[in-house]
């Protein structure tokens, strides 16, 4: 990676957007790492998202870049660099267009296909993606589905993974966003399926202990807290099955084999629980917004719990429509990405 030296990432994240955009930058960001290049983030200021930044290892400028072009451009600072990699939904053409005199390359990580993008690569690691048209110039490289997804490139590595006839650890986590009902929904129907197991609950930097309050009956399972854990792989290669938001942690859990139950947490991940199902790499529970999430999880758990051999496959399918290894592949293709400034 000796031709992508200077790098500059700007995206957001919150309570409300969650940490999707901040961990696919992160996963990059760590495989440009890897090859020599020096890493910086500009992010819109969030106190959990400089956190998550931080704890990394990369450096990041909180400040409010999204309100004008002229801001976008001052974010930069006084750096030129080789590549600036943008994730975030509020980056239109005008911020583009304002980074291109200080860039060598413009990099826009998206999965909406929504907006004009004046860059010169886009990265998109979503299943199902075979339709979309990009508004984009000729030339535009374009490194689309699931071998492209941004995940920290441990998730590269061959999960070790034994499958138990029974379900003894269960991990629920509905990502970086905070829905307190859709968690405490999830861990009730777990527990009205599953006795006498390891339930591992994953909240996010967003989330608190309040989550849980009159979610479980006791003594029926054991119910251990996560707040702020930034590495979920752990978890994920201990558990039977998972319950799971359908955003980047459902890419981490496919990498990792996990058998999963998907909640869909936001609109746009619709696409990717329709491409799980269709790859037999996942079951669905709905959107964890309309009524009845308890009763299709607990359906849902309950079918995964009772069939290891649907547990071993659904875990295989997932980890051969994601193998991990995307952030690596996207770093070697900026590589050999030409730029204005060679």
């Amino acid at each position: 990676m000796r031709s992508v030296r200077r790098v500059v990432f700007i995206t957001h994240g919150g309570p409300r957007i969650g940490l999707g955009h901040v961990k696919r930058c992160l996963a990059l960001a760590k495989a440009l790492g890897r090859e020599g290049a020096e890493v910086a983030f500009v992010a819109s200021p969030d106190f959990g998202v400089a956190k998550v930044i931080t704890s990394a290892g990369f450096d990041v400028d909180q400040r409010t870049w999204e309100g004008d072009p002229a801001a976008a451009h001052d974010a930069l600072g006084n750096r030129d660099v080789d590549a600036v990699i943008v994730d975030a939904y509020t980056a239109g053409p005008e911020h583009f267009e304002a980074w291109r005199p200080r860039a060598g390359q413009l990099v826009a990580i998206d999965d909406t296909c929504e907006r004009c993008l004046p860059v010169d690569a886009v990265v998109n690691g979503g299943a199902g993606i075979e339709t979309l048209e990009y508004k984009v110039a000729p030339g535009t490289m374009l490194l689309l589905g699931p071998r492209y997804a941004l995940l920290d490139p441990i998730y590269g590595e061959a999960p070790p993974r034994a499958v138990r006839a029974g379900v003894e650890r269960v991990l629920v986590t509905l990502g970086g966003s905070v829905h307190v009902d859709g968690v405490r929904a999830v861990v009730a129907a777990v527990d009205a399926v599953v006795d006498g197991a390891r339930v591992d609950v994953a909240v996010g930097p967003f989330g608190g202990t309040a989550v849980l309050d009159g979610a479980t009956r006791p003594g029926r399972n054991h119910v251990v807290l996560h707040g702020s854990l930034l590495d979920l792989r752990p978890l994920m290669l201990a558990a039977d099955l998972a319950v799971t938001g359908a955003g980047v942690t459902l890419y981490e859990a496919a990498a990792t084999a996990t058998p999963v139950v998907t909640v869909m947490a936001a609109l746009n991940q619709q696409r990717n629980v329709t491409a799980f199902e269709r790859a037999r790499a996942a079951l669905s529970a709905g959107p964890v917004s309309e009524p009845g999430l308890a009763a299709r999880v607990r359906a849902a758990v309950s079918r995964l719990a009772g069939d290891p051999t649907l547990r071993t496959s659904l875990g295989a399918a997932g980890r051969r429509l994601v193998d991990g290894s995307g952030a690596h592949r996207v770093a070697e293709a900026l590589a050999a990405l030409p730029s204005a400034r060679r």
